[in-house]
């Protein structure tokens, strides 16, 4: 799919060796291709000629691209070559029909093997996704050549996307699950995510950190952000369609909320203003949803929602467990907000910000809040007690101190950073299933998530118990979720807050962490009876 600058929205329609059109008033017309159908297989066989758009041949077009001159370039799969839509005529301007050789040279002598998806950079130079080639680029001046990526051996290539800019990023994703991140100017790679269960089809970019792709193997539409160090990795989540509720077999047809959605075969994505288009293959259908309000940074803040003295601003620290999910309305930042206002103690709107901060930075803390809260203004800050680590409390870590006589100090002197500031503080003990000491778990339901315990013996809520005894005396607020996730876990019906893969939160736990985290900081006294 590609999306022209009137809006109509242009789909290779494979199985019907055709091009179409789908305009802004709801009109489907044919623009390039022909064939009549073959039964009982609702097919029509491929061919190869240029000339007039309506008697010209495909075999598998897959890719499109609009090109700096407004044709639209569209990769011929089985034919192994790059073709242009232009003024109602179709002509060849790279590879050769037929000939899958996977030559570099020029765009005459060039050769592809399968290509499948297109991507433009500002200065017309075409990156073309070749499946069993790997990353192609096709130079403004005419030049084929093979981009070498040295972290994934593998020339599963299926769908690239450009981060436009003075200096061009692409994205490729393979059938392995990856997704790798490549800098033409400088060569610098980045293996950035297997995506567990996956495998991304067509991406596009909503912006420089931000993108969304179709998912072949779960049936579903994913989001996907880079991270910028040094506090945040990338993730990715499913926005639309259900995350391996039947595992592969997750295919379907429904309409309705995201979530409720199904999908059979989601190719192509493309955005057009706040909606992303899906061409759902299995299901002969395009689709349409509104994206979610996505969250735009977690570190700086989200320049959109700049801190004020006419909110009482609140920033949320932590791993991982902080942002995964966090698309905006269905954060946990987002259910802090409503639980808090709802309360009445507060006489300002609360704002929630998401600052993630993985464990290995957790010493860079203090100096983040140094540089960043005084301008960025904080009335509390939540963090998660982990990201300052896990460890025995008797332990001893360093220069004869335990652990917990260094978290005591450590805290001792993140409050005297935040004193002048007038920022309160306040720790969150968190858990993932596994990180309880009893056999409170309920294992009978999705995700089937089975207790253990450390080789020690000595499990987090143990661990954590421990570490907060240290605090007491301190000016922290402090809530410890572990009675309120066991209650929730023995309650009658009770469904998943877990992905079943990765054991990170979905939606529905995203809501019950927010306001039990709210709610438990409210008892502690935060607010103002």
């Amino acid at each position: 799919m590609a999306v022209g600058k009137d809006g109509s929205v242009y789909i290779s329609d494979l199985a019907a060796q055709r091009i179409r059109v789908l305009t802004r008033s709801g009109i489907v017309r044919t623009i390039a291709g022909r064939g009549s159908i073959v039964a009982p297989g609702f097919t029509v066989n491929g061919g190869f000629r240029d000339g007039a758009a309506l008697g010209a041949q495909f075999n598998g077009p897959e890719g499109l691209a609009i090109g700096p001159d407004g044709a639209l370039y569209i990769a011929d799969s089985y034919n192994a070559c790059i073709r242009r839509l232009s003024h109602g005529h179709v002509t060849t301007i790279a590879g050769k029909c037929g000939d899958r050789a996977a030559g570099d040279g020029s765009r005459n002598s060039g050769r592809f093997r399968r290509p499948r998806a297109l991507a433009f950079d500002r200065a017309g130079n075409l990156y073309i996704a070749d499946y069993g080639a790997g990353l192609r680029k096709l130079s403004a001046n005419g030049r084929l050549t093979t981009i070498h990526i040295k972290s994934y051996q593998g020339n599963n290539a299926l769908g690239v996307a450009v981060v436009d800019g003075p200096d061009p990023v692409l994205l490729l994703t393979t059938a392995d699950g990856l997704i790798v991140e490549y800098d033409p100017a400088t060569g610098i790679e980045k293996l950035l995510r297997a995506v567990p269960a996956s495998m991304p089809n067509q991406i596009v970019a909503i912006d420089s950190r931000q993108f969304i792709f179709t998912d072949l193997q779960s049936h579903d539409i994913r989001f996907f952000r880079i991270g910028v160090l040094p506090f945040v990795s990338q993730f990715t989540r499913v926005i639309a369609g259900h995350a391996l509720e039947k595992g592969i077999d997750n295919a379907g047809f429904a309409n309705g909320p995201l979530p409720e959605a199904r999908f059979y075969d989601p190719m192509g994505i493309a955005i057009a203003g706040n909606r992303a288009i899906v061409a759902d293959g299995g299901n002969r259908r395009i689709r349409a949803f509104v994206l979610p309000r996505l969250q735009g940074s977690e570190v700086g803040f989200d320049p959109a929602n700049p801190s004020d003295k006419d909110h009482y601003e609140v920033a949320l620290v932590g791993a991982s467990w902080t942002f995964t999910e966090s698309l905006g309305d269905d954060s946990i930042c987002a259910q802090i907000e409503r639980t808090l206002d709802r309360s009445g103690r507060f006489h300002k709107p609360v704002r929630c910000h998401t600052v993630a901060i993985a464990g290995a930075h957790r010493d860079q803390i203090e100096d983040y809040i140094k540089n960043v809260f005084p301008y960025e203004r904080m009335d509390l800050i939540i963090m998660d007690a982990e990201s300052w680590g896990i460890g025995r409390p008797d332990q001893v870590v360093e220069k004869g101190i335990t652990f917990a006589q260094l978290f005591r100090l450590r805290m001792r002197q993140l409050l005297d950073v935040l004193k002048p500031l007038k920022t309160k503080l306040a720790l969150v003990w968190v858990y993932e299933p596994q990180g309880t000491s009893d056999a409170e778990w309920i294992v009978d339901r999705p995700p089937y998530t089975l207790r253990r315990l450390p080789s020690d013996g000595l499990a987090r809520h143990d661990e954590f118990g421990k570490m907060e005894s240290v605090l007491i005396g301190m000016p922290i607020f402090r809530y410890d979720m572990y009675e309120d996730i066991v209650r929730y876990e023995l309650s009658e019906g009770a469904l998943p807050l877990y992905h079943a893969t990765d054991l990170h939160l979905i939606s529905r736990g995203n809501a019950f962490f927010g306001d039990r985290i709210a709610q438990g900081l409210l008892n502690a006294g935060l607010g103002k009876p």
